[in-house]
């Protein structure tokens, strides 16, 4: 075996050392039948460095499989070992891992040793390296149905990654954002495959010398924490795309703050799935409050050229419009670029998009919108849609102005406060209407006792305010018309009741 050895034929050292293996087999039978102990080395000793012979000649040739059996057949524990972390040492710097982590060798009763290397390997690697060496032991853990463990791992690997990113402050922090989402996202899936109850991972796999593991004061991490670091940091990935970054860093970023960055680069759907996922209650509520007064003041800082805002919205239907003529007239025309009234525009339909889709989680949202645009520009034209939205939160759409949520009363509130009383007028004649107008059937409905309410007190806030209009000799004339209107519809209105 030495001779061939010597002139590199492993191929013949190595059938020599298996001939030596039998002979070393019938001394030892031998031995045994005459009573008579070895003299110089006990037959485990001689076989295994035999077999540690046979496993390198098998591994130069990679002949993994027979380098396998080499190690599974060696007698001496320590020479066994040495074989084993050579074998896995080989495997992974030669780039077989289909072999290593896919089942081809099968380490029975070896896979706790296996896993101990490369987890060693691991920590003592950068976490550039490659094959991944976490990735590695996902695959191992994986294929051995340990997914605990596989998802610790990964979890392990997102957190170090986090730390070395943020230490040396990687130029593409985008790519590394992605790697970490990619290492949470399949810690996540092999969480998923345990049962429920057991839905968490252990720290207790990594060793004391590796920090990058978050101290959070539990002894586990279950699989809710760590899909909150996941929604957080796709937030942080889509943020760095749009080359922003937040003040705070880790797993410990506060919501409202990457809500609000989000709002700013018009990462609007990643934004509510934040609020929906960090937020409850009345909490939830302030939240969606804060994004849809944002959403309404960017509205109103895009708003453009008043005729042609209308005219476009007029004709898609956006529009509150009436037949009266305008009480104010509106200024000049600005001269704005035609980029800059798309923007506009698309801000609005943005508005109503979003609005439409999470009022059912906050149903005072429209009042919310309704107000804060009023607030910023007192002569902004609510859109038709939005003015749909407080008639839809009526409790019966044939009568009456209260309703849950978002109501016409306090939509003719609104215009009350912020001196629209031409569209108060309309909106409250609009309602006296349909309430005068009812079936013969539903007339019923009219007679029962607080079956119906109109805001009577923000009603005689209107007259009061157009009276002192009137006295102030601002908008006399129309004043007096809208007050001459208020005035017949009331009295009709009130004999209406007398009557019922």
């Amino acid at each position: 075996m030495q001779i061939f050895e010597q002139y590199n034929i492993s191929e013949g050292a190595c059938q020599f050392a298996l001939a030596a293996l039998e002979q070393v087999e019938e001394a030892s039978v031998k031995e045994e039948l005459n009573g008579r102990d070895s003299v110089n080395e006990s037959v485990s000793t001689i076989k295994g460095r035999l077999w540690t012979n046979v496993f390198k000649f098998t591994l130069d040739h990679y002949l993994y499989c027979d380098a396998y059996c080499a190690v599974i057949s060696n007698p001496d524990e320590e020479s066994k070992y040495i074989c084993l972390r050579r074998l896995i040492i080989v495997l992974y710097e030669r780039g077989a891992i289909k072999i290593l982590c896919g089942g081809q060798l099968p380490f029975v009763g070896l896979t706790k040793k296996v896993e101990h290397e490369l987890a060693r390997k691991a920590d003592c690697s950068g976490i550039l390296a490659k094959p991944d060496l976490y990735k590695l032991l996902y695959a191992f853990e994986m294929h051995q149905h340990n997914w605990r463990r596989a998802a610790s791992y990964m979890y392990l690997y997102s957190a170090r990654l986090r730390k070395e990113t943020a230490l040396r402050d990687y130029q593409h922090t985008s790519l590394a954002l992605k790697e970490i989402l990619n290492g949470l996202s399949a810690a996540i899936n092999a969480l998923h495959l345990v049962h429920p109850a057991n839905a968490w991972i252990d720290p207790l796999l990594w060793t004391a010398s590796n920090n990058a593991y978050p101290q959070t004061g539990k002894s586990y991490i279950d699989i809710e924490k760590i899909e909150d670091e996941f929604m957080l940091t796709s937030a942080e990935y889509l943020l760095s795309l749009a080359h922003i970054k937040p003040a705070s860093s880790g797993t410990q970023k506060a919501p409202l703050e990457v809500v609000d960055l989000l709002m700013q680069t018009n990462l609007y759907d990643m934004a509510f799935t934040v609020l929906l996922r960090f937020l409850k209650g009345s909490e939830l509520k302030r939240g969606m409050e804060r994004v849809f007064s944002a959403m309404s003041l960017r509205c109103c800082s895009h708003r453009v050229d008043s005729s042609w805002v209308r005219n476009e919205h007029r004709s898609r239907g956006l529009l509150l419009t009436s037949s009266m003529a305008d009480v104010a007239v509106h200024g000049s025309p600005d001269v704005g670029s035609t980029n800059e009234q798309f923007k506009g525009i698309s801000h609005w339909g943005t508005l109503e998009l979003y609005l439409d889709k999470y009022k059912v989680f906050h149903a005072s949202l429209p009042l919310i919108v309704a107000e804060t645009l009023l607030r910023t520009d007192p002569q902004i034209e609510l859109p038709l849609w939005l003015v749909k939205m407080f008639k839809d939160g009526r409790k019966d759409k044939t009568w009456g102005m209260t309703g849950q949520g978002s109501n016409p009363a306090l939509l003719f509130q609104l215009y009350v406060d912020y001196g629209r009383y031409r569209e108060a007028t309309i909106f409250l004649l609009e309602y006296i209407g349909l309430f005068a107008s009812m079936r013969p059937a539903d007339i019923i409905k009219r007679k029962r006792p607080l079956g119906v309410w109109f805001p009577y007190t923000g009603i005689q806030r209107l007259w009061c305010q157009l009276e002192e209009l009137i006295s102030s000799g601002h908008m006399v004339d129309e004043c007096n018309k809208l007050k001459n209107l208020l005035c017949g519809a009331l009295l009709s209105h009130l004999e209406l009741v007398k009557v019922d």
